[in-house]
Parts: C-alpha cells; structure tokens; sequence
C-alpha cells in the first residue's frame, strides 16, 4: 500500500481488502505499526498513567494483528482458521475501543489525543467503518495540529470516504480481484482524478502510485 513504504504494509493491506470482498473484516488493515511517530504536545503533560494505559492498548492492538496475520500464512486468507482469527480480531478491537471511549467520556479528546495520539488513530482506525467516519474530524484534528503523519491521514480519510459510498482521494486502499483470464491481481478502488493522484500523494510525503499500475489500468503490475 502506498502509504507506507515498508512492504509487510503493503501485504496487510492487500490481505485486508481481500478479506472485505469475502466478507471478512474491512478494519483494514493496514498495519500501522511502521507509521511514522507523530509528535506529541510539549507543556503540561497528561498524567503518565494514561499515556501508559493508551501505549498498552496500542500495543495490544498491534501483537493482536501480528497474531492473526500468523494465521493466515499458515492456513490461508480465506480458511476456517482464518475466518475464526478474524471473529476473535473483532472482538478483541471492540473491548479496546470500549476502553478508549470510556476514557474519552471522563477525560476528554483532546487529553487523550495529547497523551498517545498514535494509540488513539490506530484504535479509530481499526473501529467499525460507521464509527471511522464518525470520529474522522478528530482524526483530522490531529493532522492539523501535526501530531498524525500526513500518510496516515490520507489512509484515514480514504477509508472514511468508501465507507460513506464516494472515491477515495489519495489512492491507498485496494483489492484483490479476479481477472477474465482467472488471474488474481491487485487493483485500485475507485479513486477521484486517477490522472492527478500522484499531485496530492506527494503533498501527504506518499510515493508515486501511477507508475506502480499498468498503463491506462487500475491494476497493479505484478512484482518480479
């Protein structure tokens, strides 16, 4: 995936989207771990307590999701055990979700957005797709105030806009389909202005999509 250039991303992402065209999870997955930290405030900081219980939920969230990805070298994306990590990935994301928002009702947003603005994007990240756009003007806040990478934005907001029925913008979200020929290769969702994409992508320090796909196609060439 293009919003990250390390390729266990790439591999997650295309596992993702192959999980939602089989009706499997869309919490894309994109594995976040490799995103660049975002800057934290600088002043009166939160309590260390909370900042501690938000990295362990962030780090719950990512062992979670090394777990599952396990899983499907071993047995395949489309098995039963690969199903089954997927419900158990379900519920684990929404006990961790209940959390934060508890935390959210007594504390506030922008405390916790202070204290581990990383932990917050990846728990919203991973929600349901309702709740992703819900929570997508906090998430923009964040960018806006410079503590969430500009890659990781435009994964967020791509997600938001499929998850409301319109193009994404920056191209970073794709799926695995199968050709005529029966050849199963990785295309572009819908994405507005296909032609300029690689204008914004660099605004958001994203690599060149166009020439990763095959001339006049939204499908990806084929790694050597």
């Amino acid at each position: 995936m293009a919003s990250l250039t390390h390729w266990s991303d790439q591999l997650l992402q295309a596992v993702y989207s192959l999980m939602l065209r089989y009706g499997f999870l869309f919490a894309l997955g994109l594995l976040a771990a490799c995103t660049p930290t975002p800057t934290r405030s600088v002043g009166n900081g939160p309590p260390p307590i909370l900042t501690a219980t938000l990295d362990s939920l962030r780090q719950a969230d990512q062992q979670d999701r090394q777990t599952i990805f396990a899983v499907f070298r071993q047995h395949g994306f489309r098995s039963v055990a690969a199903d089954t990590a997927n419900r158990w990935l379900l519920r684990r994301d929404s006990v961790r979700l209940h959390k934060f928002q508890q935390l959210e009702q007594r504390l506030g947003w922008q405390v916790l957005a202070q204290a581990e603005p990383k932990a917050s994007f990846l728990l919203l990240q991973h929600a349901p797709d309702s709740m992703q756009v819900r929570y997508l003007p906090k998430v923009q806040d964040l960018y806006d105030a410079g503590q969430l990478h500009p890659a990781s934005y435009a994964t967020y907001l791509d997600r938001a806009l499929m998850n409301q029925g319109q193009p994404q913008r920056y191209g970073t979200q794709f799926g695995r389909i199968v050709r005529a020929s029966g050849l199963e290769i990785d295309s572009l969702f819908t994405t507005a202005d296909l032609q300029n994409v690689d204008q914004r992508r660099r605004q958001m320090k994203l690599e060149p999509l166009l020439p990763r796909l095959e001339p006049g196609t939204t499908y990806f060439k084929k790694a050597p």
